[in-house]
């Protein structure tokens, strides 16, 4: 595990330098929350991410049009001290701040960058919010930065086949082909079927012709890399696209469907 992985009450009480974690609702770790019941099985009461949901990022906000309770800045500020890790209002506040140009969108109390420290503070090991912030960094022109959050991202897959494909996917994004091979190996290696890394790869003639997928007789040639390469097989995308391969669920990841903007994206969750 990577030093500081676990966050004490104290540390949050502090906070990073990015305002204080404590917060009057929350904080909640959100991957504890998002595939869980809307309603508690047993106290019948609303989960927290919904009841912040519901009132602060519902779908129109985080497409950034018309929130419900206040400004786009505000709302998904609400959300992200609510949960501070919540992927998804992230990739929504970082998209905010290039639609804007603000390093600190309007209404917002923090940077974007902040945001993804918070998030950190709160949850070092998240993995998918690494994912985020490596494309977001990237995006911003810091390559050693970014590629640092993608080696650490690496570190807490483990043998998560989804976490490791997305790790692969923002490594193509980051031009980082080898940590992407590397991350091919592992993910397809421990069962995944997800397409998209493997045709990436095929595009720029770097998939491993010594793997064979689930599936696929022992006698199958290798893909050639001079197979026509499907639409999703694009070398590599934007920075926002980075960021949501990271952004969708790890249960199902996509190739990126966040808006293209600036920014890498991976598949939420891990």
């Amino acid at each position: 595990a990577l030093a500081g992985a676990v966050v004490t009450q104290a540390a949050v009480a502090q906070g990073v330098g990015c305002g204080g974690l404590a917060n009057n609702y929350g904080p909640y770790d959100y991957r504890q929350y998002k595939d869980a019941p809307e309603i508690d099985p047993v106290t019948k009461q609303m989960s927290p991410l919904l009841m912040v949901e519901g009132a602060h990022f519902i779908d129109t906000c985080e497409a950034l049009v018309k929130c419900k309770r206040g400004t786009i800045g505000s709302d998904i500020d609400y959300t992200l001290r609510a949960f501070p890790n919540h992927h998804r209002a992230l990739v929504a506040m970082m998209l905010y701040g290039e639609r804007t140009k603000r390093d600190q969108p309007p209404d917002a109390l923090f940077t974007v960058d902040c945001y993804f420290k918070r998030a950190l503070a709160w949850k070092a090991d998240d993995v998918i919010v690494r994912l985020i912030y490596a494309g977001y960094l990237n995006g911003k022109g810091k390559p050693g930065p970014a590629k640092e959050q993608l080696e650490a991202a690496s570190k807490l897959t483990g043998d998560n086949a989804f976490s490791v494909y997305n790790v692969g996917m923002v490594a193509l994004d980051l031009n980082q082909v080898d940590m992407a091979v590397d991350a091919a190996r592992r993910a397809y290696g421990a069962g995944m079927t997800h397409p998209v890394l493997r045709q990436r790869l095929i595009a720029i003639n770097r998939w491993p012709s010594d793997i064979q997928l689930p599936g696929e007789a022992a006698s199958a040639p290798a893909p050639s890399a001079s197979e026509p390469a499907p639409a999703a097989s694009a070398p590599a995308s934007s920075p926002a696209s980075a960021s949501a391969s990271a952004s969708a669920s790890t249960s199902a990841p996509t190739s990126g469907s966040a808006p293209a903007s600036g920014a890498p994206t991976p598949s939420t969750g891990r």
